[in-house]
């Protein structure tokens, strides 16, 4: 089924159950992708696959027919080593042929290990310079009111980059210019590259702090289905007047035992004894791949 916006035909929103299903499908297909391909950023794709799932398939206006429709909603990855997480959805709702995630990474492949605009339709903006793209967020969203379109714009963060003085500046900025149209959200799974993120730089509390910027702040479970539901609810809500945040409390590896919090696979390569172990330690008993 489908929503007809003017000329573009935008993805029917999935229910609850339907999101909890297809966030468990992805994450089986993440595993075969990085087990096929020799590796990936799994365990960070594993923690955010419900935050990005929750914003693909239901609160963000889409068409892979139609991918730079000036109407579609705009998902912007900020963290580009999550490459795996945006890939697998592209590719699930037709952005581009799925085959193609079995190249990812390698040689002449669009699929890089970082998200690269201009590469495969449905990427909006280069990601891997951790910290600068919710200021391309607030830009779009500005852009977007002054011409009075209606569109939103999602920006997804992880935790580590909270670090970069960049990001306040662009939080300072959507709050002075009520920029009711940009929703934001952050993979909170308490690690980066260096270690645990209370180690390294501790930025907590984080909620606080967008509180004291202006922002309208939802904390919640990042890998319980129905706590995302409810806070993109609130947040996505028309006619508001002032940027949100969701604040996903996630586990890195999330649902894979010898990988949950476990900083040894901040770049996993699994062997196929491993693969099958992550297989059978998640639940559905999914036949994605």
């Amino acid at each position: 089924m489908s929503v007809s916006t003017g000329e573009c035909v935008f993805a029917t929103p999935l229910n609850l159950d339907e999101l909890t299903d297809k966030a468990d499908e992805l994450r089986h297909l993440m595993i075969e992708v990085a087990y096929k391909t020799g590796g990936a950023y799994l365990a960070q794709a594993l923690s955010g696959i419900d935050l990005l799932t929750a914003i693909a398939y239901r609160f963000a206006k889409g068409s892979a027919q139609h991918p730079l429709h000036p109407d579609r909603d705009r998902i912007l990855l900020s963290p580009g080593h999550y490459a795996l997480i945006l890939y697998v959805i592209l590719a699930d709702r037709g952005y581009f042929d799925r085959e193609l995630l079995w190249t990812f990474k390698g040689e002449g492949s669009p699929l890089e290990l970082a998200t690269h605009r201009g590469t495969v339709p449905g990427v909006e903006v280069s990601g891997g310079s951790l910290g600068q793209t919710l200021s391309v967020g607030v830009g779009m969203a500005l852009a977007a009111k002054r011409r009075q379109q209606n569109h939103k714009i999602f920006v997804f963060m992880s935790d580590g980059e909270q670090d970069e003085g960049q990001i306040w500046e662009a939080v300072a900025s959507a709050a002075h210019f009520g920029l009711g149209n940009i929703v934001a959200c952050i993979d909170a799974n308490g690690f980066q590259v260096d270690g645990p993120c209370s180690e390294v730089m501790d930025m907590e509390p984080l909620a606080d702090k967008y509180r004291a910027f202006n922002w309208d702040v939802i904390e919640c479970d990042g890998n319980d289905m129905a706590a995302v539901t409810a806070a993109f609810e609130q947040l996505c809500k028309p006619d508001r007047s002032r940027p949100g945040i969701v604040i996903g409390r996630t586990i890195r590896g999330k649902g894979i035992s010898f990988m949950e919090g476990n900083p040894d696979f901040h770049y996993a390569r699994l062997d196929l004894g491993l693969r099958n172990q992550a297989m059978a330690e998640l639940k559905g008993g999914t036949d994605a791949v």
